[in-house]
This record gives C-alpha cells, sequence and structure tokens, in this order.
C-alpha cells in the first residue's frame, strides 16, 4: 500500500466513528501515521541512485563499469581472502539545534555496532533462522574512526559544523560543502565520510554508490536513526540504518533488488547461483516478522529473508549479510575502493602527552551463557607518559554504574587486559558500556560499548558473601530481611528474580552498612528467589527459599528492629 493510499483509506473510515472515541483513536492514529511515514523513508539510496543516473553520464558509466567487473568474476574465494580490511571514517555532525550535536560516545557507539554486524559478532545473528544459520559470516571489513586528518596531524575523526540549515533535503548538496552550512568531505580514497544530521521528510539515510562525485562520496544518515544510544529513536535505536547504507556505499541492493515488484532483482545474475544466496522477494518488509515470512516471489518455506541487513525491517530484527553479500563488497573493496585497503587514515601519527584508550571488549561478546558476567576489556596507552592507574566505569545501558580501578605499569603503546568485578544481567538483549572515568588528551577514545544476548535458559546469579538473608528459608508472607556487610553506602537498585531469572519485584533505595532491607512476600508464590544489590560500588546476590506460611512473624519491623539493635 502506497502512502496515499493509506492515508486515503485511514481518513475515509473516520466518518464511521463515533465522535466520543475520535479524539482518543486520533491520538493512537497519529502516533501510528507518523511511524508508517518514518518506516516508508528508511533509505532513499534508491532514490539518489536514479536521478544520478538520469541526469550524470559519468556518474552512470562509472558504475555500470563497477557493477559490470563485479558480475564477472565467479570465484568467490577470490574477494573472500582471510585478511581483514580496516576501514577509516570520518562522522562529520551537523547541526542546527544543540540536541544535534550528538556525543562522542553516541557516534563511537555507531563505530561499535558496524564492527559487530559486519563481525557477525552482533547478538541479533544468533536469532537467524535455522535455514539460513550457514550464512552467517564474518566479511573480514572493520571501521574505526580516523586517528588523523587528510595532512597527517592527529585527530578525533569527528568534525562539528553549527549550520544555519534547519533540515536537509537528500538532493541538497549544501550537505557536503562547508561553505553552504554542510561540512566538506575528506578524501575518498582514505576515508569513508559519513555526514550525521536532520534530513527532511523524516528519511533516515541514503548512501552514495561508488562512481558518485569525490565531494560526496560516503553515508547520510538521519541523527535520530545514528549508534545505540543518545538522540537515536525506537525503534532505528540499534544503529542499523548505518550498517544498512554502508552496505549500498559497497554497491548492495536492497535485498528485493528496487526491481517493482517483479521478482527480477538479483545481486548476481542466474548464470552465477552458486554465489547468490539470497531468496527473490516482491518489496520491502516493514516491522518485525516471524519466521517463515512468504511473498509472491518466494511464496513457500523460508520465504524471504527479511532478516538481513539491505531490507527495510526495525533495527533489532537486522541480523546478517550473506555471503554472497559479502563477495560483493570485498569486491568492491578489491576495485573501485581498493585505496582504503593501504590507508592509514586510523593509524595514529605520534602519541599525545597523556592518553589512555579502551581498545576492545574482551568480555561479553554476542552472547553471555551466565547472568554473572566477569567483565574484559583491553586498555592501551596512546601517550608518551606511563599509566599507573586507570578507574573504569562500567553498566548496563541505562542502568547503574560500577567503578574498578586498576593499578600496574602501561609503557607507551603498550596494552593490557583488564578483568572487572562481576555484574549480573537479565535474561535476553544487552548493551554493556564501558567508560575511562579520568580526563585525557582526547576523550572519544574513552567509551565503547557491545551489544550481546544472555541466554534465556540460564538462571546463575552473582552470589556475593556480603549479604546475609534472615531467616532464610522464610515462611511468613510479611517478608524477608536482607543485611548488607558492605562498609559503603550506595543508591542500589534492590531486583528480586524468580528462579527462572524472571524479575518479580524491584524498588530504588540508598543502603548503608548493616541495614536491614525488608522484602514483603505477599504476592510470592513458594520457590527459589534471587535478591541482587545493584549500584555504582557493588552489585552482589543471594539465594533465599520461600515456603508460604502464616505462622512466623518475621518480617520487615523485624528488618528494622534488628537493623537498629534491638535484637
Amino acid at each position: 500500500m502506497t502512502q496515499a493510499s493509506f492515508l486515503r483509506t485511514f481518513v475515509s473510515s473516520m466518518y464511521f466513528i463515533p465522535i466520543s472515541k475520535l479524539r482518543i483513536i486520533l491520538i493512537f492514529s497519529s502516533c501510528f501515521i507518523s511511524h508508517f511515514l518514518f518506516a516508508q523513508n528508511r533509505c532513499l539510496t534508491h532514490e539518489v541512485h536514479q536521478r544520478k543516473m538520469a541526469e550524470n553520464a559519468l556518474y552512470t558509466k562509472t558504475f555500470t563499469q563497477e557493477n559490470n567487473r563485479i558480475l564477472s568474476h565467479d570465484d568467490l574465494t577470490a574477494a573472500l581472502v582471510d585478511t581483514t580490511i580496516t576501514i577509516p571514517v570520518v562522522v562529520h555532525v551537523l547541526y542546527n539545534t544543540t540536541d544535534q550535536n550528538i556525543s562522542d560516545e553516541e557516534i563511537q557507539s555507531q563505530i561499535d555496532v558496524l564492527n559487530e554486524d559486519f563481525a557477525a559478532n552482533n547478538a541479533s545473528s544468533l536469532d537467524v533462522p535455522v535455514d539460513w544459520i550457514g550464512l552467517v559470516k564474518d566479511s573480514k571489513i572493520r571501521f574505526k574512526l580516523a586517528q588523523r586528518d587528510p595532512i597527517g596531524n592527529k585527530s578525533s575523526g569527528i568534525v562539528r559544523v553549527q549550520t544555519v540549515v534547519q533540515e536537509f533535503q537528500i538532493f541538497d548538496p549544501a550537505i557536503y560543502s562547508t561553505s553552504l552550512g554542510g561540512s566538506n568531505a575528506w578524501p575518498r580514497a582514505s576515508y569513508l565520510n559519513i555526514w550525521v544530521c536532520l534530513l527532511e521528510g523524516n528519511a533516515l539515510g541514503f548512501a552514495n554508490f561508488p562512481g558518485s562525485n569525490v565531494s560526496q562520496d560516503g553515508v547520510v544518515i538521519n541523527y535520530k536513526a545514528f549508534g545505540r544510544n543518545g538522540t537515536a529513536v525506537s525503534p532505528y535505536n540499534f544503529g542499523r540504518t548505518c550498517t544498512h547504507e554502508i552496505g549500498h556505499w559497497l554497491i548492495l541492493s536492497h535485498i528485493w533488488g528496487d526491481d517493482n515488484s517483479d521478482c527480477t532483482g538479483r545481486d548476481f545474475p542466474i548464470t552465477q547461483q552458486t554465489i547468490d544466496d539470497t531468496p527473490n522477494q516482491a518489496g520491502p518488509t516493514f516491522r518485525c516478522q516471524r519466521f517463515p515470512e512468504l511473498d509472491d516471489c518466494s511464496p513457500t518455506s523460508p520465504g524471504i529473508m527479511y532478516m538481513n541487513f539491505m531490507d527495510y525491517t526495525d533495527d533489532k530484527c537486522m541480523m546478517f549479510y550473506t555471503p554472497g553479500q559479502i563477495f560483493r563488497m570485498r569486491t568492491t573493496l578489491n576495485g573501485i575502493r581498493d585505496s582504503l585497503k593501504i590507508s592509514n587514515g586510523h593509524v595514529l601519527p605520534n602519541f599525545y602527552n597523556h592518553d589512555v584508550a579502551i581498545d576492545s571488549v574482551m568480555n561479553p561478546v554476542r552472547i553471555a551463557v551466565q547472568r554473572c558476567l566477569d567483565p574484559r576489556v583491553r586498555i592501551q596507552n596512546h601517550g608518551n607518559d606511563t599509566i599507573y592507574e586507570v578507574s573504569i566505569i562500567y553498566n548496563l545501558k541505562e542502568g547503574l554504574k560500577k567503578s574498578y580501578k586498576w593499578s600496574g605499569t602501561l609503557i607507551p603503546g603498550a596494552s593490557t587486559d583488564v578483568s572487572l568485578p562481576n555484574i549480573g544481567v537479565n535474561p535476553g538483549s544487552q548493551i554493556m558500556e564501558f567508560r575511562i572515568a579520568e580526563t585525557d588528551d582526547v576523550g572519544v577514545n574513552n567509551y565503547i560499548s557491545s551489544g550481546f544476548k544472555v541466554n534465556n535458559s540460564s538462571t546463575s546469579n552473582c552470589i556475593g558473601g556480603n549479604l546475609i538473608a534472615y531467616p532464610n528459608p522464610v515462611t511468613s508472607q510479611q517478608g524477608i530481611c536482607i543485611k548488607s556487610q558492605h562498609p559503603e553506602s550506595q543508591l542500589s537498585w534492590v531486583r528480586v528474580f524468580n528462579a527462572l531469572g524472571q524479575l518479580v519485584s524491584e524498588k530504588r533505595m540508598m543502603i548503608n552498612p548493616g541495614d536491614g532491607i525488608p522484602i514483603n512476600l505477599l504476592h510470592f508464590t513458594g520457590g527459589v528467589y534471587f535478591l541482587n544489590v545493584d549500584g555504582d560500588i557493588y552489585s552482589e546476590s543471594i539465594r533465599f527459599v520461600y515456603f508460604p506460611s502464616d505462622n512466623s512473624s518475621a518480617g520487615p519491623e523485624t528488618c528494622r528492629r534488628r537493623r537498629l539493635g534491638i535484637e
């Protein structure tokens, strides 16, 4: 259904709705229409491409030559060599209002997403249907914010421009021009340019295919769909718009082939079926779907590959590139974009005076089989000064923060792995964030994130020795007392999980040394429970057993008296 036909149908239906219900329906439907139109404009790469093909003969010639060169290859191993290509990235932030001036952390979170997705280390890849799980492969393509600018000076890889332009049209050359309110591209031979701004008409983004003008080579992303924190708006807040557009930048088509539902669109001709591993598809898929999803081009199971990065599903349901798509991308990097393979844009030209960076996350990556995690990161000294201690703050996204001070000797250029105190997490998809607390010469490398999934069958909690539960087992519906023996006070989330790992109780409170924490069990069923105290100083859990009975008087009042030393 087109946008116009959808709106005509919707408006005509309003005549038959009682006035008393119309206000509520309009409030709900305005949100629905906004999402519908936002989804329809997820990617406008094809529209940009069609206009260039119609107006620019040189673009048409260059693009066609590169596409034909890729199609002439029939040896999959020619492009899938076992070497990793690191692409230097420069992010141009074009902001009209302060909220559009996205943070360094949001930018780094997008780089983290790209590296997970292109390495097949993204948590969502675990949900690929069994019919296609064998197609999930590492592309050996990586991304890193530029460490040096085009003339060789040290750089953060981020250019910020405050612009008078309120929103940019997709065909507007001002995006790529500093003098017109945008930002000039860095040389495409050495960098991937990403412009982040507010796009007109709720467009999420678009890419410029190989062959585009050197001043416009790169991708453009709406600031509301960039990264996985900060300004990113659900359901486009997992960074997948950028993953999708970079696929285009490396000459991938949409998974349905942009062929007007003719079922003829393919990445490769019919003579190369050993490479063409994506099912034919009639058109784009919106929102999340349930496998198998069928259409006119793939009417039988396994149906269409709606979870492919080059479809239009919600971010959380995008999962992988196929080997055929990886072949096209790497062949592009062996052809028209081959200079990126030898670019040193991501290499620091010389050390800062004092700079320690979080180089990578060692754990958790992609999946955690236990709910009690032992986070581990690699830190690296990018400065001339020897580092003797580093304070690391870490947390689940939007969760309470924990801190740890590493001490040792880290000479210039050296790196070391740091194991952090364990932290308890719930089953399902999670994001862990790590920060270096100290202020140094460059802040953009002081943050990194990792997306992962926790095994739903795991019930292992972080069991510590500084919490005491009494009485345990407990029989009173009035409650159980949990006493903290930690010497520090902290603002904590106090959560109770059942044996299946489901959250059954949660409250936030200040916990002081020796406090007795009352937990009311009035609505609990009998069984085993885990209570977790989670704050910025410590996170700890304790197991208790509940046998419902009315014969015991232990409860919140007893917690209070024991805390005060009455008992």
